[in-house]
């Protein structure tokens, strides 16, 4: 049965007829694009340097369709390389460094790179890589010191192809190859909630509409800046190189570790609830101008407290509801106490069949990847599945507004209830004391199954200290039965905790 079906394809296309970079290289040449510290970069300087960048490594050996696979945190170095490739019609993916050696070799399986870029020794793994994939190494250097600089703050590129026996020349027709939307821009690897990640490949028209999307209703302009603080092997770190790109603004790389340093650069920033929390109990009382003006926050249930606090600082704080492969968000809305996601964004459809969730739109990936080949994302009808349970609101309040329900695999059986575990993590991430919670169920003689809780708290939470929180808040047999603090070893500061790898940890403190 069709529950609902919301169409926000709008007719007015999103396009350039140029590079992106190139298009605000014409029209305000002048006008800061990138910051980096004490340097920064105008739109022409930006145009020069991927021209400059893509030109070294066509010298290696790059190519149309190359896969560069870039093992790397977030740097103005993975940036311009991300960039550069782009000009050359190739793919940089950028992995996550912290990840085992084992979803490494899993994710350079599916990508079957031609060339490999590590940006620290620390994470060099790439003996047992290169091994698997016949990759070869690329060097990528920016020389971003002050001594090396030029005075018109245009930094210089040291490159140098790994493999000596290979010899490459620089072919004209590679670089002056024209934007074409619907290339693959980038690949970005997602776990769901379970399983072995999948690689989601989007053209660059997939992200200039989630771009386009957003921007309809969350405004950044060329004026505004916006902080590079999420990581680009994240699609919601990609996003905000796209909305840079498609708005013509002004990115910001993080350089100082203080977040209130890093926040007090910027008017845009996207952050998980964690980081917020930490950015207003940081910032000092005695704070007296506060550039930041909007925050998009994601990851997580967003407690109305800290919204609420940021509200009374001047900060505008929205929520959404998205996915990897959607290009990132979804809906979106001014955050506020509903524990709604917001309404559907511009160039987005979604349905709901018996309150399952699909969506299709512009921002839709082109598909599946492996080794150079792309699978369907979609059913048969052009739907993507996402495995989440939702409704619509009623109402003039709420008029349109999803309401994410749970996902379908993760519900479980109590003494004959349904429980989704999202709703009771949504309750436990009220509690002021509680970063992140995920909630399983555990195997129980008299209910079949009960929840117990694993959260990050900055104190310690007794069973009866969150029985009297949540009293009037959930049904009692929703309560969790045990709380277990997460280990040190499940990294707390992502976007998003695994819940594959706590579930793993889980089980075996019960077997």
């Amino acid at each position: 049965m069709i529950d609902v079906v919301i169409d926000n394809i709008e007719s007015h296309e999103v396009s350039f007829s140029c590079w992106p970079w190139q298009h605000w290289s014409l029209l305000n040449p002048d006008g800061i694009a990138l910051v980096y510290g004490e340097y920064s970069f105008t739109w022409q300087q930006v145009n020069s340097l991927v021209d400059e960048y893509a030109e070294q490594l066509n010298i290696q050996g790059v190519r149309q369709d190359h896969i560069v696979a870039a093992l790397s945190v977030n740097n103005p170095d993975v940036l311009w390389l991300y960039l550069a490739c782009l000009r050359l019609g190739a793919c940089c993916v950028v992995l996550d460094p912290k990840q085992s050696a084992e979803q490494l070799n899993d994710q350079f399986e599916a990508l079957a790179a031609q060339f490999i870029w590590v940006s620290a020794p620390a994470f060099n793994r790439s003996q047992g890589l290169q091994s698997i994939n016949n990759t070869r190494e690329l060097v990528f250097t920016l020389l971003l010191s002050p001594s090396e600089m030029t005075s018109s703050t245009r930094s210089t590129i040291s490159i140098t192809a790994s493999t000596a026996a290979t010899k490459y020349v620089s072919t004209e027709d590679s670089i002056k190859l024209e934007w074409q939307a619907e290339r693959l821009a980038s690949i970005v690897f997602t776990s769901g909630s379970t399983g072995k990640a999948k690689a989601v490949a989007h053209s660059g028209e997939n992200h200039l509409y989630s771009a386009a999307g957003l921007l309809s209703v969350f405004s950044y302009r060329a004026s505004d800046s916006w902080l590079l603080s999420l990581p680009l092997f994240h699609v919601s770190g990609l996003a905000i190189v796209w909305r840079w790109l498609s708005a013509g603004g002004q990115v910001v790389l993080p350089l100082a570790d203080s977040l209130v340093e890093q926040l007090s650069q910027v008017t845009h920033a996207s952050l998980v609830p964690t980081q917020l929390r930490r950015y207003l109990n940081e910032l000092g009382a005695d704070q007296e101008v506060i550039s930041l003006k909007r925050i998009l926050l994601g990851g997580a249930v967003i407690p109305v407290v800290l919204t609420d606090k940021a509200k009374s600082l001047g900060i505008d704080c929205w929520s959404g509801y998205g996915m990897t492969e959607m290009a990132s968000t979804v809906t979106a809305k001014p955050a506020d106490d509903s524990v709604g996601v917001g309404t559907l964004l511009a160039h987005r459809c979604l349905s709901l069949i018996d309150k399952q969730i699909k969506v299709r739109g512009r921002s839709l990936g082109m598909g599946y990847y492996y080794q150079g080949a792309l699978s369907p994302i979609t059913d048969e009808s052009g739907w993507l599945v996402t495995g989440d349970l939702g409704m619509i609101a009623q109402g003039d309040a709420l008029a349109d507004e999803l309401f994410i329900l749970g996902r379908q695999d993760n519900m479980f059986i109590s003494g004959g209830e349904n429980i989704h575990p999202e709703q009771i993590e949504r309750i436990l991430l009220s509690h002021p004391f509680i970063n992140q919670a995920l909630v399983f169920p555990c195997e129980d003689v008299e209910f079949g199954h009960r929840p117990i809780a694993v959260i990050d708290a900055i104190a310690y939470l007794s069973v009866d200290d969150m029985n009297k929180f949540l009293q009037n808040k959930l049904v009692k047999f929703m309560w969790p039965i045990n709380y277990h603090s997460l280990p040190d070893a499940i990294n707390v500061n992502s976007i998003k905790l695994n819940r594959a790898s706590v579930q793993l940890w889980v089980t075996s403190l019960y077997e």
